[in-house]
Formats: structure tokens, C-alpha cells, sequence
């Protein structure tokens, strides 16, 4: 009896719990902000973190937003949080993902940006305990699952307003190597991919469960828009790991709504390939219109009206398509539920009834796969803009290729950053130095080992324990709930899990309002997770813990008000005095909001960079040493935070190269060429300035110092040759990246060095890569007028190459028989 007393009070509990959420203003308003923030934060470029000052401001604001109103969340929990169900220690175990950012920051290898990433952390948490505890009321969790689907639906209706020219954001639609593609909001098409597979999921999860004609009809009529885009994007990777999200997904229906949910699949695929092409075309037509009307700024004030024949025709189609779907769908869901339900109801009560499709989706990605390797004609009856993206779907294509590079140069980062790794958004400044060949990507292209260079093994397990133990709990609580209790929670299980499967091969977990989306949806999950704490356990410790989640998450908030407040007015700060240099003011004027800005935030390599140029500019017209001196204490405190940000590395070339101080600009490049051994910029420089000093020390009569310098010129040609012998064992298809071979201003300055150390056979097979038409005439002249001396000096003079470059350079003569006559001799 006690025990079940005990229980029946718990219960009350819950229950008095979840009514106060009807009457309480700051639930409501917690609610209103995140289903704000759902609305409007795609339209901030997604929140995209980046390594550009602009995509800052927008993350800060979210920030401080997200705050205030955690704040008032916390305060809303303070009344009623208790220690008592298994959700209530998830709201405490999702710190330790921030706490293992913070641990970090002790070997960041960029500290402006580690710091950004333990923010965003933050964010992401606070993200989560609202999901947690502000989903569990039916009204509120309600809201916010259709602010996730509505949200996501009004990216897509943004995204196809672009592809009629109806508005224009730049990139939007963009024309690259493989077609035409669709990136919305994202600027990125595989982002966008991973992102529609949400209110694709969504969108049919809730056209099966629908009751109310309208409600089916309305998500049926995104059906076609939803699928239109995801074909456009042309994502290699949006199709492979889609059915591998089904596959996690549809288990958690019956097999009666499996059927439903493939058979609408299926009528609103089929429409989207018909009109797939057409639309494609038409989207081709506009951009260009597009590109034509667009300003400097990149931007287009003149759009297309609705009624403009070419963006009408594209509607017209999309629109009627969409109709004709919708009807279809509406009369079918009509008619088929009931005849499944009573014929197959023999098959849907089997054990495992739920997992016959999911078997059938193994066996149609193999046959799949097997028609593609084997170029089947079935490939064809696709639109010709996604049947040559699925036919190049294989192993060794180049991108998967470069991919599978990338992740195995992760582990040599991890070997350097074992435990706690190297600090968030680390891969963008690391990866030169861990690279197999020069490619350029600042982001790993998966979220996991990305996560995994910023924090470590620790950081890693920490993430994979959290996130896996939801998923655990939820499948198990799923299957043993009440379908009403449940099914609830479905779309955020679909919302998380679409772009954490998604994630594991691309990088849309970079965009902070994705990030986000994730969390909260995490949260949601997880807050069906009602049962209660072991008393044995939980023992004592009720009463006494009963503060504890809502004074963590109100310091917590706080903090993050103050330091995203700070941090937002720094960047205002520099937005003005960015806005003054361009109106022309005086360099006293500009520097009073930057030094406001860099007061502020002084690890800011944005703010502190923009300084140094504006005082090397000012230094460069009047000589004033006082202005060159401070721009050399700025970059030695900012290299201390940021010691592998090559943008600080190329200002302190500048810098040196500003006061010809030669012997430090190349004590600099040698750091370049450990760190950044792919540069071939690093290999030019570097050469170039031991030649220059070398010439000086022959001027100077130091032969052992001058023949140093050339000697480790021609050492740098043979580092590039062995660099290109290893380009070569590639796998084929894989594309080497960047530029990497002895280039035209290279050739130039070695063979300047093989000659000056007496071998004029070699500088003439070098510098005979010089000459050509086709190059610059400030590497072709001099390249030329080298060349004819080494020839001339070996013994092999080509007259006529030497009569046709002095007809058009005459003084070139003279040049020459200097070359020629040089005595090296000391």
C-alpha cells in the first residue's frame, strides 16, 4: 500500500506539473521564442559558423536571444523541478558536451574560435532543456513540432522563390561543374539536402497519421516541392544516406503505415520526376536573368514578379502538380487505410511486422546498387539531371575518394590532440599541416571526426554516450508507451535523426540554427523519458538536488548574456569603424570603435588584423615608425592565440615585407613550410628570398653564407619534386587539389639560383618554362632574358628565340651579356 501510495502521488505530481504549464505566462513565452527562432534564424544564412567576421554577428545576437530566454526558462523550472524521472538526468548529463569544449581551450590551437564553439555549446544545451521540458506539455510539444515542419516547409517555399525569380539570395541556385543546383538558405547543397530530409520525413509521417482531410491535404501538397528540391540539389550523398535514415525510421511504424508512407513516397516521387527537368530548365533560364540584373553587392533589386511569363510558367507547373498530388493523396488515404487495416492485420500483429520493409529497403539499395554498377537502363527512366549524378555514385569517385583522405588525416590530428583535442572549429587552421595532398577544406565533411580533432577522445565518448543513450531510451520507451503518448515524439526522432545520420558524411552540423534544431529535437525525444529514478538511487537526494538544474541553467544563461553581449557590441564596434575607413576618414577617427572592438575582445584576429592593416597603410604613405611599431606588437600578442590562423601568418609576411626585412620574412616562411607544406606560395617565397639574400651576401663578399641561401633554394626544388613524385600514387579519380608543381614564378627564381651556383645547364631546363606567350610579361621577360644567358653561358644559344625577344626588348641586350658576364668568384 505504501509503495502504491507513493506512486499514485508521483503521478499527481507529474500531472499538477504539467497543468501549471497551461497558466504560466514564461512557458508561453519560451515557446513563442523557440518557434521564433525557428522561423527566422534560416533566414541568417542558417547561422552558419565561418571563418569571416560577418557570420558573427547573427550567431551572437542568437545567442543573447536564446539567453534571455533560458533565463526565464530556469526561472520557470525553479518552482517545479524536482530530481525524480530519467529525463531529469539527461537535463544535467547534456553539460558535459559544453564541459568537454571548455576543457579544450587549454590546447586550442585557435583560441577566438574555440571560445565561439564552447558558446555555441552552450546554446546548444540550453537548445536541448527546453526541448526537454517544454515539449512535454501536449499543447506546447504541438507547437513545436510544427514549428519544426512549418519552419522547414517555408525554407523550401524561400528556395523555390528563388528559383522563379520571385527574390534573390545569392547562391541560392547556383550553376557548378555538375548543373544546376539548389542550396536555399545554406549557400551549400548537401547541407540543404540533409536539411529536407526532415519535412520529407515529417511531412509523409504526418500525412499517415493524419484524421482530418485538410491536415493530409496540406502536407501532401508540399510532397512534390520537398522532393522537387531534393532531386535539384543533385547530392550524391543526400540520396546514399537516405535510405539508411528510412531504414532508422521506419521501424517505428506499423507495417500498415510502412505501406502508406512508401505508397505516398511513391505518387509524389513519380510526379517530381515528371516536371524535374522542365523545372530545372526554367530555373536555369532565371538565374541567368538573374545574373544579369545583379549589383556589385550581389544583390537584385529587380526580381521577377510572380506574373512574369517565365517565373508564371514555372509556378503554373510546380503548382499544378503539387494540386493533382495533394488530390491524389487526399483520395487514397481516404480509401486505403481501412482496406489495409483489415487485410493486412493478420501480418501487422506478427512480432517483427515492423521490420518487413525495412528488409525490403536493404534488398532494393543492393539491387540498386548492382543496376548502377552494371549502367542499367533503369537509370535512364530518371530525369537527366539526377541519372548522371546516380550513375556516378561509386567508390571510386573523386569525392568519396578525397573524403576517405580527409578522415584518415583527422587520426593523424587525433595522435597530436589525444584527449581533449585541439579546441572547437581546430581543423580549419590544423589540417595543412596533416594533409596527404593540398586540398583546402576547412571543415571535415563529417561531424563525428570534426568533433572528434576539437575534443578529443574524452569530447568524442562524451557525445557518442549522450546522443546514443537517447536513441537507446527512445526506441525502448517507444515500443512500450501508448501510440497517443509516442507518436507525439516521432517528428523530432525524425528531425534528429535526419541530420545526424546525414552528418556522419558532411558537415550541416557547422550551421549553429541546424545545431540547434538537433538539440531541441534531442530534447524532445528525450522528454518521454518518464520513469521514474530508482528509489535506492535516488534516495535523499530529491530535496537537496532540487535547485540544482535551475540555478546551473540560470548562471549558465547569464554567462552567456554577458560574454554574447560583449561580444555582440565589439562586432558593432568594428562594423563602424570598417564603415568610417570606407567613407575615407582619418586613421584617429577609424580607430576609435576598433580599439573599442578590440578592447572588448582582444583575441579577435578579425579586429586585431584590421588594425594592422589600416596602420601599415597609414605607415606606408608617411613613414612614421610609431605606427609600423604598433602593428608589430599587434601581431605578436594575436600570434600567441592564433599560431596556425594563416591569415595572421600572411599578415606578418606582410608586415616584414612592408620594411624589406628579409631575414625574418623567411625565418617566418620556414614555419610556413612545416605548417602549410602544400602552399606551393610557401616554396615561391621562400626561394625568392633566399635568392635576394644570397645576391646580398655575394654583394657583401660572404661567399659560405651566400652559397647557403642558393643551396637552399635548390633544396626547395627538390622538396616540391618529391611532393609532386607523391601526388602521383593517388588513387586514380582522386584529385590532387590546389596547384602543386614547379610553377612559372618558381622556375624563375631557381633558375636564377642553379645558375648563380654555376650550373647553367639545369637553369635553362628550368627557366625554359618561362617563355611562353601565354604567360605574365612580369614573369615572361625576365624569365626569357635568364634563360637566353644560362643558354648562352652552356654553350647552346638559340638565335632566333634570342633575335625576336631583342627586336621587341632592345635594352634586353645589354641585360643579357651582364647575365652572361657575371663573376661569382670572392
Amino acid at each position: 500500500m505504501a509503495a502504491g501510495h507513493k506512486k499514485s502521488q508521483y503521478r499527481l505530481a507529474r500531472e499538477g506539473s504539467g497543468l501549471q504549464e497551461h497558466h504560466s505566462i514564461v512557458y508561453w513565452c519560451v515557446v513563442a521564442f523557440i518557434v521564433s527562432f525557428l522561423f527566422i534564424a534560416p533566414f541568417q544564412t542558417a547561422l552558419f559558423y565561418g571563418s569571416k567576421a560577418q557570420y558573427e554577428s547573427p550567431i551572437y545576437s542568437s545567442m543573447i536571444w536564446t539567453s534571455v530566454f533560458s533565463l526565464l526558462a530556469a526561472a520557470y523550472l525553479f518552482k517545479s523541478w524536482r530530481l525524480r524521472e530519467i529525463r531529469d538526468l539527461y537535463a544535467l548529463a547534456v553539460w558535459g558536451i559544453p564541459l568537454s569544449y571548455f576543457i579544450s581551450l587549454s590546447s586550442a590551437a585557435t583560441r577566438h574560435h574555440a571560445e565561439n564553439l564552447l558558446l555555441l555549446q552552450l546554446m546548444y544545451a540550453l537548445f536541448f532543456v527546453i526541448g526537454l521540458y517544454f515539449s512535454r506539455n501536449r499543447i506546447g510539444n504541438s507547437i513545436l513540432r510544427y514549428g519544426i515542419v512549418g519552419s522547414a516547409y517555408a525554407v523550401v517555399v524561400y528556395c523555390l522563390m528563388n528559383v522563379f525569380g520571385n527574390v534573390y539570395f545569392y547562391d541560392a541556385v547556383m550553376k557548378t561543374g555538375e548543373g544546376l543546383r539548389l542550396t536555399s538558405v545554406f549557400q551549400y547543397a548537401n547541407a540543404y539536402a540533409g536539411f529536407l530530409i526532415i519535412p520529407l520525413l515529417c511531412g509523409l509521417y504526418l500525412i499517415v497519421f493524419s484524421r482530418k482531410w485538410y491536415a493530409t491535404a496540406i502536407h501532401a501538397l508540399m510532397l512534390v516541392p520537398v522532393l522537387l528540391s531534393f532531386f535539384l540539389t543533385l547530392s550524391r550523398g543526400g540520396l546514399v544516406m537516405l535510405p539508411f535514415i528510412l531504414l532508422a525510421f521506419l521501424p517505428f511504424l506499423s507495417f500498415a503505415r510502412q505501406i502508406l508512407f512508401f505508397v505516398y513516397l511513391i505518387i509524389g516521387s513519380a510526379a517530381s520526376f515528371l516536371i524535374t527537368d522542365k523545372i530545372k530548365n526554367i530555373a536555369s533560364d532565371v538565374l541567368d536573368v538573374m545574373v544579369e540584373r545583379r549589383g556589385p553587392d550581389f544583390e537584385v533589386t529587380d526580381t521577377l514578379s510572380f506574373f512574369d511569363p517565365l517565373s508564371f510558367g514555372g509556378w503554373s507547373l510546380l503548382l499544378s502538380t503539387s494540386v493533382v498530388v495533394c488530390a491524389v493523396v487526399v483520395l487514397v488515404h481516404k480509401l486505403l487505410p481501412p482496406l489495409l487495416d483489415r487485410g493486412l492485420s493478420r501480418i501487422s500483429g506478427a512480432r517483427l511486422a515492423n521490420l518487413y520493409v525495412p528488409g525490403l529497403i536493404v534488398l532494393g539499395v543492393l539491387l540498386g546498387a548492382g543496376l548502377i554498377a552494371g549502367n542499367a537502363a533503369i537509370v535512364h527512366i530518371l530525369p537527366e539531371a539526377l541519372a548522371q549524378r546516380v550513375q556516378s555514385i561509386n567508390l571510386q569517385q573523386h569525392s568519396v575518394l578525397e573524403r576517405f583522405t580527409m578522415y584518415k588525416d583527422t587520426f593523424k590530428a587525433l595522435k597530436d590532440y589525444p584527449l581533449f583535442g585541439a579546441g572547437g572549429n581546430a581543423w580549419s587552421v590544423l589540417y595543412p599541416q596533416y594533409a596527404n595532398n593540398p586540398y583546402t577544406v576547412n571543415q571535415v565533411h563529417s561531424f563525428v571526426l570534426q568533433y572528434m580533432v576539437e575534443t578529443g577522445i574524452v569530447g568524442l565518448l562524451i557525445l557518442l554516450s549522450f546522443i546514443g543513450s537517447i536513441l537507446y531510451r527512445f526506441a525502448k520507451t517507444y515500443f512500450v508507451s501508448k501510440p497517443a503518448d509516442r507518436e507525439r515524439n516521432l517528428v523530432f526522432y525524425a528531425a534528429a535523426v535526419a541530420i545526424l545520420f546525414h552528418s556522419l558524411m558532411d558537415f550541416e552540423m557547422t550551421y549553429a540554427y541546424i545545431s540547434a534544431l538537433v538539440f531541441l529535437s534531442l530534447g524532445g525525444m528525450a522528454s518521454g523519458f518518464a520513469s521514474p529514478i530508482s528509489e535506492r538511487w535516488l534516495s535523499g537526494k530529491e530535496e537537496k538536488s532540487k535547485y540544482g538544474l535551475p540555478v546551473v541553467l540560470g548562471l549558465l544563461s547569464a554567462a552567456l548574456l554577458v560574454v554574447s553581449v560583449i561580444h555582440g557590441q565589439a562586432y558593432n564596434h568594428y562594423s563602424a569603424a570598417v564603415q568610417l575607413a570606407q567613407q575615407g576618414r582619418t586613421l584617429e577617427e577609424v580607430l576609435v570603435p576598433l580599439d573599442k572592438a578590440i578592447g572588448l575582445q582582444p583575441d579577435n584576429p578579425y579586429y586585431v588584423l584590421t588594425k594592422v592593416d589600416f596602420l601599415e597603410q597609414v605607415y606606408e604613405n608617411t613613414q612614421n615608425e610609431a605606427h609600423y611599431e604598433k602593428g608589430s606588437g599587434l601581431l605578436e600578442s594575436i600570434k600567441k592565440t592564433e599560431p596556425y590562423d594563416r591569415v595572421v601568418f600572411e599578415a606578418r609576411y606582410r608586415h616584414y615585407m612592408v620594411k624589406d626585412r628579409l631575414a625574418d620574412a623567411l625565418a617566418l616562411m620556414k614555419e610556413g613550410l612545416q605548417t602549410y607544406p602544400w602552399v606551393i606560395g610557401m616554396y615561391e617565397r621562400a626561394a625568392a628570398l633566399h635568392l635576394q639574400l644570397g645576391e646580398q651576401y655575394w654583394q657583401a663578399g660572404q661567399k659560405q653564407t651566400m652559397d647557403g641561401h642558393w643551396n637552399a633554394a635548390v633544396e626547395l626544388h627538390q622538396e616540391v619534386l618529391a611532393r609532386m613524385k607523391q601526388l602521383e600514387s593517388l588513387p586514380e579519380g582522386q584529385m590532387a587539389g590546389s596547384p602543386f608543381y614547379v610553377t612559372p614564378n618558381l622556375a624563375l627564381t631557381l633558375g636564377q639560383a642553379y645558375y648563380l651556383k654555376g650550373d647553367a645547364a639545369k637553369s635553362a631546363e628550368i627557366l625554359s618554362t618561362t617563355i611562353g606567350d601565354q604567360l605574365e610579361e612580369a614573369v615572361r621577360k625576365p624569365g626569357t632574358r635568364w634563360y637566353l644567358a644560362a643558354l648562352q653561358k652552356a654553350g647552346k644559344p638559340d638565335r632566333a628565340l634570342y633575335d625576336r625577344f631583342t627586336a621587341n626588348y632592345p635594352d634586353e641586350k645589354q641585360e643579357i651579356e651582364t647575365i652572361v658576364s657575371l663573376s661569382l668568384s670572392l
